[in-house]
């Protein structure tokens, strides 16, 4: 069977994990679904982190887009991003000036988030339509503050910062204008979508910050990316050996990806949704948490509870709960087999 675009599903990646010899003594966190980040001991006082992320849908600001999803992954962890490896594969047919520009835009990205660009690789590629980077992002943490998706515990509040879906809204405002016109979403509705790639964004290091100055009480930090908030519920859940009951209604959808959505016949909970962070707190600390984080500007909402695993991984819906829903692949893959079919 053919697989569709999008992440390998978690039915292949399971055997493959479980089939990989133990990690070494030096490998505090090691490759596992639902974390974002690996932690590497190396002796001394800091321990240091490294993630990797590509950017391979097209993006009017790849550069910026790649510097905001590696330091996502790292954040997640509670480390600090400093140095930035990445592979740019440019499109046969690019001229010198559009490669300059791409290479200006990575070193000023790199600027602009406070990290070290110290390597990569460049190619023009045979069979691309679009640039793809990749990046590998590196930073340090100290011993005693590595924040793990699998450290979620019964009880714990579950919240999400910023909104869905950032990502995938900017995505189909940017690159599907005439397709949503077509279907009637309003000129205006197209352009605030597409400015939320710059407000409030696709980065998280923010929200992560505020809230890890109270990092005892969080228990857990995850990064919604490919298959929206719900799949990264399900990572989260599968990660730390827990349940979840969510509630639907109390997830933040921007007005401007809820009428984009429709149109296209989408579900804004399986699309694309860098930009939103999820959190699982000590629930005694959850409202102030919140509080820190809308007096920073930040927009942010209790979801729902860690549960029991016992008890699965539901959905409350008008009252009534079902199971969490899943996504085989993320909506913006759906759509676009759809538009290229």
């Amino acid at each position: 069977m053919n697989l569709p675009a999008g992440k390998l599903p978690p039915e292949l990646l399971r055997p493959f994990l479980r089939a990989t010899p133990d990690p070494p003594p030096d490998v505090v966190l090691g490759a596992a679904i639902g974390e974002d980040a690996a932690v590497l001991d190396l002796g001394g006082d800091e321990l240091l982190v490294a993630a990797s992320d590509p950017i391979t849908f097209g993006s009017a600001q790849l550069a910026q887009d790649l510097l905001a999803v590696n330091e996502n992954d790292l954040v997640t962890t509670g480390a600090r991003p400093r140095w930035l490896v990445t592979t740019l594969l440019l499109p046969e047919g690019i001229d010198a000036d559009g490669a300059r520009r791409l290479l200006d835009d990575l070193a000023q990205a790199a600027r602009t988030h406070e990290v070290a660009l110290v390597g990569g690789h460049t190619e023009i590629t045979v069979g691309l339509d679009r640039p793809i980077a990749i990046g590998c992002l590196l930073g340090t943490l100290p011993r005693d503050g590595v924040v793990r998706t699998a450290g979620a515990r019964v009880g714990d509040a579950v919240i999400v910062t910023g909104g869905i879906a950032i990502e995938g809204a900017a995505i189909l405002a940017e690159e599907h204008a005439p397709a949503l016109q077509a279907r009637g979403v309003a000129p205006e509705v197209v352009a605030a979508a597409a400015r939320l790639r710059r407000h409030p964004g696709i980065a998280v290091r923010r929200a992560a910050e505020i809230l890890l100055q109270a990092r005892a009480v969080v228990h857990a930090m995850h990064d919604p990316t490919e298959g929206g908030v719900v799949t990264a519920l399900h990572e989260l859940a599968e990660a730390a050996h827990v349940g979840l009951a969510i509630e639907r209604d109390a997830i933040p959808v921007f007005p401007e990806c809820r009428i984009i959505c429709d149109a296209l016949g989408l579900d804004p909970l399986g699309l694309i949704a860098s930009g939103a962070l999820l959190a699982a707190i000590d629930p005694a600390a959850a409202e102030g948490a919140l509080a820190r984080l809308r007096r920073a500007g930040i927009d942010a909402a209790r979801i729902g509870w860690i549960v029991d695993r016992v008890a699965g991984a539901t959905f409350t819906v008008d009252g009534t709960a079902t199971p969490l829903p899943t996504f085989a692949r993320d909506e913006l893959a759906r759509y676009l087999e759809s538009v290229e079919g």
